[in-house]
């Protein structure tokens, strides 16, 4: 009875071992398959880090970019200066989307080469319009202007673009021409006496001047190149404080409304630019026009009253205004109207490229980083041989685009809507991009030969490819820290059960020994 029980306790000990082995074995395997997937993750995240994504950078600066997309392609607005940047295929058709596919239908129904003609093109603009590319208005104002059949092929090609000026004197050289530089002066007293009663004043650079005599003329590009600054001096005897003031400042606004409009003139390059410059105009109006004056704290002499004034004027982006002794005194209000222009400058092309820059407008010119303080700014000027109408521009956008289209034909492919197939059809050599060149013609080339188009890295790919590594990595190393303990108890229960198999085992042996001894 001894025996059997024995033996029968040596197979389910023998039992359990084995089961127990064969658990170690499978989390063994388990283990080697979480290294395997930790490999995997960690060899993703690695590539994720390298990925990259196309932008349209339209201005070249690197800094105003936007995620590429057929619309930005294919759509005629200031992004692409009003000229398609034809997805193309290897043989040079265009590939095109449902909307502009179904125009397409009315003058190529297989996709094939036609020749073009101009009651072909406005069959086209009609499509265009009854697809819902275009409005009807739109549509009916393009058909009106002349069909150029060399448009994108061969013509000369619309100049759309504005002049560039590199630093603050050749700004002050393109202000200088315009018709109405010379500053209008409100109407009173102006004076060069530090003494005289009520009365303008202007000094430049630290000077007094009389603007009102010819050879001493105040403009608008002496704002430019020179410190000047627009004082008025309270007369001798009882007065209005507030209403001198304010009567200063409507003059002060005046010269601001007329200073706005000849940079409207040279500057308003398109209706994005004009717009900038209208806010601009507003801020400088919000922030310093309608703001309150900085004001010494001690009351001084009338000529150092308005030295005070002068002096604050220069440092601060804002009015200054010196008050004397007495009843009787010569209090000054005065403003820098070259800070005031440079406030103004600084407004508009944050507005126009973004609040991003380093450009700032400030309460004192020393914590302030005007446009005008950096010599390798550049200036869009309005080009007088430019074409500024929309209508034009547009109508020559698409003229291009139906030339394109019957020279070279057109093929559909929906997918080209969404970004990532089309970046992946331009990097894998799929499709191609067709742009207008300076000879009036177009030519096809890989997507890193256009200037317009950057390769940047990918940060939200690879913030995205982090968050999910991190998670899955979490989650392996959880369960390997499990597999770990499972491990760890099944070989500390191996070691018992064959610690106790030995046992059993050399008992049997010796009640064996014991059986065969007896009989014997």
């Amino acid at each position: 009875m001894g025996l059997a029980a024995s033996q029968a306790r040596f197979l389910a000990i023998t039992s359990r071992k084995s089961y127990c082995e064969f658990q170690s074995m499978q989390i063994a395997q388990d283990k080697l398959s979480v290294t395997r997937e930790l490999s995997e993750i960690s060899s993703d995240y690695q590539n994720a880090l390298n990925k990259t994504k196309l932008v349209w950078d339209y201005d070249g600066s690197g800094e105003n970019t936007y995620n590429l997309s057929y619309g930005v392609l294919m759509t005629p607005t200031d992004l692409n200066n009003y000229n398609p940047y034809l997805i193309t295929t290897r043989t040079g058709s265009v590939v095109l989307n449902s909307q502009l596919a179904a125009a397409a239908k009315v003058i190529s129904p297989n996709g094939t080469t036609v020749n073009t003609s101009e009651t072909g093109f406005k069959q086209f603009i009609d499509a265009l319009a009854k697809n819902g590319v275009i409005p009807e208005s739109t549509a009916a104002t393009i058909k009106q202007q002349d069909y150029n059949s060399k448009a994108g092929y061969g013509g000369d090609p619309l100049n759309k673009n504005g002049a560039l000026v590199n630093n603050i004197a050749g700004l002050a050289y393109q202000v200088e021409r315009a018709d109405n530089n010379k500053i209008t002066l409100p109407d009173g007293t102006f004076s060069t006496s530090t003494t005289a009663g009520s009365s303008y004043k202007v000094k430049v650079n630290g000077n007094f001047v009389d603007p009102t005599t010819e050879d001493s003329e105040l403009t608008i590009s002496d704002l430019l190149t020179n410190d000047v600054v627009f004082m008025y001096t309270f007369g001798d005897g009882d007065y209005d404080k507030t209403t001198e003031k304010a009567t200063f400042k409507e003059s002060v606004n005046a010269m601001m409304q007329q200073i706005h409009s000849v940079f409207s003139e040279i500057l308003g390059t398109d209706a994005l630019a004009t717009s900038a410059l209208n806010t601009a105009l507003s801020l400088v109006q919000q922030n310093i026009l309608n703001n309150a004056e900085h004001e010494s704290d001690t009351k001084r002499s009338t000529e150092n009253a308005l030295n005070n004034a002068y002096n604050d004027a220069s440092k601060y982006n804002q009015y200054a205004y010196g008050d004397t002794n007495g009843k009787k005194h010569n209090s000054t209000i005065a403003i820098s109207l070259s800070n005031l222009v440079s406030s103004y400058l600084t407004y508009f092309e944050l507005c126009y490229n973004g609040f991003e820059s380093n450009y700032n407008v400030g309460g004192t010119v020393d914590n302030s980083y005007f446009v005008t303080d950096d010599p390798y700014y550049n200036y869009v000027m309005k080009d007088n041989d430019s074409v500024d109408s929309v209508t034009i521009m547009q109508a020559d956008f698409y003229m291009q685009l139906y030339n394109n289209i019957c020279a070279n034909g057109w093929t559909q492919n929906n997918n080209v809507e969404d970004d990532k197939y089309l970046e992946n059809a331009l990097k894998n050599g799929t499709y191609f991009i067709t742009s207008l060149n300076g000879d009036g013609y177009f030519y096809q080339g890989r997507y890193n030969e256009e200037d317009c188009i950057i390769e940047i890295k990918d940060e939200d790919a690879i913030a995205q490819a982090e968050a999910e590594f991190t998670s899955k990595k979490s989650k392996l190393t959880y369960k390997e820290e499990q597999l770990d303990l499972e491990m760890q108890n099944l070989d500390a229960e191996i070691s018992s059960l064959t610690t106790e198999y030995d046992s059993v085992k050399n008992l049997i042996s010796k009640n064996v020994e014991k059986v065969f001894t007896l009989f014997q």
